[in-house]
């Protein structure tokens, strides 16, 4: 398990804080950290949790400590960790808590929860929490993590101490994936389609972590062609995945899309999330001038909406892929509103 606050790349100002926190022994007994997933907001998290428990008079977490070794193990009788069992949070899980909270400290000087994906407690979990947090075992403190603070209860909000954590710049995402070993062209398109997320960048850079997005580069090359049984075997392909997975491919068809607008304007290449794609992009830019772009923009995006709502997949896949091979031949300001508007 990592326990160094060297591993929180890009966001030196949580950092701080939370050092300043474990230097004065100021700690709040609730925290709460709240961001977009893969930000690396849950890594802060287990560090802050071993900084807390540290037995060390320097830096904490030192890592060395007989704390800091049974933190490492996940082996420490003072932690406990509450995550969604299946969908949620249930109330038997803050029950739980609840009586883990009542005993003394073994190990260390007081105790702690982590909670992750806070925002998935029931709530009756919830409520159950609020009463933990508004009397305290004294030594306790809770560190909550969600992506979100909004379906929180304004009870338990106003009960921490909350530290958000925003998506990194994609030069500095760059740059950090370069320094762990990644190419730079690797790292420079993982950084761009991850949104500024580290955890997704990695995803991304895994072996196949790319394999959506070049579905969806497949998907455009195919509307190149005249041949419409090209169209169609794209359309089954997309169909055999789940629905998560067939939203994510239309999402990097929206990226390409994107990325085809500022090459057919002559934007400044640098803004491009594609860049491995280049030499496609300009090929594509030729047939896909702005006007086309933007009304493909609008079908993909009704699209993904019907498929979110439940509609049946394969004839929204089929109208879809039918509208935007005919988008070309028609006039530039073609929008398609079947779905409404977004």
């Amino acid at each position: 398990m990592v326990m160094h606050w060297d591993a929180v790349i890009g966001h030196q100002d949580a950092v701080q804080v939370l050092k300043a926190m474990l230097v004065s022994g100021a700690i709040p007994h609730a925290l709460l950290f709240t961001g977009p997933s893969g930000i690396g907001k849950g890594l802060t998290a287990r560090i802050m949790a071993a900084g807390i428990l540290c037995n060390a008079g320097g830096t904490k977490p030192c890592g060395h400590c007989s704390s800091c070794v049974l933190y490492g193990r996940e082996a420490h009788p003072d932690f406990t960790l509450v995550a969604p069992e299946g969908a949620t949070i249930k109330i038997d899980q803050i029950r739980a808590l609840q009586h883990f909270a009542s005993l003394a400290p073994a190990v260390s000087p007081g105790r702690l929860c982590l909670i992750e994906d806070a925002e998935f407690m029931t709530v009756q979990a919830a409520n159950s929490l609020l009463k933990l947090l508004e009397e305290p075992p004294a030594g306790f403190v809770f560190i909550l993590v969600a992506g979100t603070a909004k379906p929180l209860l304004p009870t338990i909000l106003s009960r921490c101490r909350n530290l958000k954590f925003y998506p990194l710049p994609a030069a500095l995402l760059e740059q950090a994936l370069v320094h762990q070993g990644y190419s730079l062209e690797a790292a420079a398109v993982a950084a761009r389609l991850s949104g500024g997320r580290m955890g997704k960048a990695l995803t991304l850079l895994a072996p196949d972590g790319l394999a959506q997005r070049d579905m969806a580069a497949g998907l455009f090359a195919s509307l190149e062609s005249r041949d419409m049984m090209a169209v169609l075997e794209q359309t089954a392909k997309l169909d055999s995945l789940e629905t998560k997975a067939i939203i994510t491919v239309l999402e990097y068809f929206l990226y390409l899309l994107r990325d085809v607008l500022l090459v057919a304007g002559g934007h400044n290449a640098r803004l491009l999330y594609n860049i491995d794609l280049r030499p496609q992009l300009d090929g594509w830019a030729a047939a896909w001038p702005e006007g086309r772009c933007v009304a493909a923009m609008t079908v993909v995006k009704n699209t993904i909406r019907a498929i979110g709502s439940n509609a049946n997949t394969r004839l929204a896949l089929e109208e879809l892929l039918i509208k935007l091979k005919d988008l070309p031949e028609k006039g530039e300001n073609h929008v398609d509103s079947s779905w409404g508007p977004l």
